[in-house]
């Protein structure tokens, strides 16, 4: 799928588009989905090497739902909580405060049919990654324990709709975000509720959501480590 805005005549762009493209075959018939369905509840550890790194680093993963479930807004509270600048908690305490990490970031990467909540950390001198699994899963746990507090609740707010709103200040911004919506929800005025939808969703159904996607058993965690596998 390909986007086309901004000061245009529709129909000569039209004509325009049929002229370079209409050329092209079909795709063909559309791809059968096969890929697991069932939910994961077995811890899966791997390790994959890369000669052309220098630093190691360690991936900590689950998979999540559909960008189109509402759940899927709630993670991105959670992975802006976890690192979401440099008074998040996971990079205040083990980037700042306990010097563990060069750096960490958390993301919830949205797609059609599943997703995936990820924690990314590449390690401090001699800090081994178990350590940092550790740290990890004390935040992870502490969300799911306890709600999270009234002040982090509106700094996340704010965050992801000053983002959000950041992402709206151009064309390209605009007609991407529209695109998308039209793809995947079926619904290219989504572009006008993201901030409602932000804004109804509650602390407690953050704590819900965490331990719902967030448990040991269902996590992937990779080490990416800089070397051959020989």
């Amino acid at each position: 799928m390909f986007v086309i805005a901004g000061d245009i005549d529709i129909d000569e762009t039209k004509k325009l588009v049929a002229q370079y493209f209409n050329e092209i075959p079909n795709k063909g018939e559309k791809p059968v989905k096969d890929y697991p369905s069932e939910e994961l509840f077995k811890e899966m550890r791997v390790k994959e090497y890369d000669p052309n790194i220098q630093i190691p680093a360690l991936f900590y993963a689950f998979r999540t739902p559909a960008e189109t479930d509402r759940d899927s807004s709630i993670l991105n509270y959670i992975s802006t909580y976890l690192s979401g600048g440099e008074s998040s908690v996971l990079y205040k305490k083990l980037v700042d405060e306990k010097q563990m990490a060069l750096a960490v970031q958390s993301f919830n990467i949205e797609q059609e049919d599943y997703s995936m909540f990820a924690v990314l950390i590449l390690p401090q001198g001699e800090t081994s990654f178990e350590d940092l699994i550790s740290e990890i899963e004390v935040e992870i746990e502490g969300i799911q324990k306890e709600i999270i507090s009234e002040k982090d609740y509106q700094k996340i707010q704010n965050n992801l709709e000053n983002i959000y709103v950041s992402s709206l200040g151009s064309v390209s911004g605009i007609s991407q975000s529209l695109a998308s919506y039209h793809n995947i929800h079926g619904d290219a005025s989504m572009i006008n509720k993201v901030s409602e939808i932000f804004r109804s969703i509650s602390r407690e159904e953050i704590k819900a959501a965490a331990n719902k996607y967030l448990n040991k058993n269902q996590r992937l965690i990779m080490e990416y480590l800089p070397e051959t596998k020989e």
